[in-house]
């Protein structure tokens, strides 16, 4: 069975019109084996959530990232979540990144032969 995933992307600021500095940056990609990467450079002392939730609403994964830490860096392997919609979150109390990718089975070709 293979595994492809699509992106969606969303990413705003909680608030538009302020001009404040952002609080991090993100790259979220998904890599050919599989996995969706989520990188966070953190420019403020705050502490960000990454959170990960289906369609339902309901969390997959949680990770808080401290205070003290100024970069975060993991690979999820998503190959074994069922077929459906995702949301990748990654949140401070001033700044919010949202995307979405889609985990869907490409159906591989048989051949049937009489001999």
């Amino acid at each position: 069975m293979v595994f492809a995933a699509t992106f969606a992307f969303n990413s705003f600021a909680e608030d538009k019109e302020s001009k404040k500095a952002a609080a991090f940056g993100t790259g979220i990609f998904a890599s050919n084996s599989g996995k969706i990467h989520v990188n966070v450079d953190k420019y403020t002392d705050s502490r960000a959530v990454v959170l990960i939730t289906n369609k339902s609403g309901e969390t997959i994964y949680r990770e808080t990232i401290d205070r003290g830490t100024g970069k975060f860096r993991k690979a999820f392997n998503v190959s074994e979540l069922p077929a459906g919609t995702y949301t990748i979150e990654v949140a401070t109390n001033s700044q919010k990144t949202e995307k979405q990718f889609e985990v869907s089975e490409i159906r591989t070709e048989r051949q049937i032969s009489v001999k």
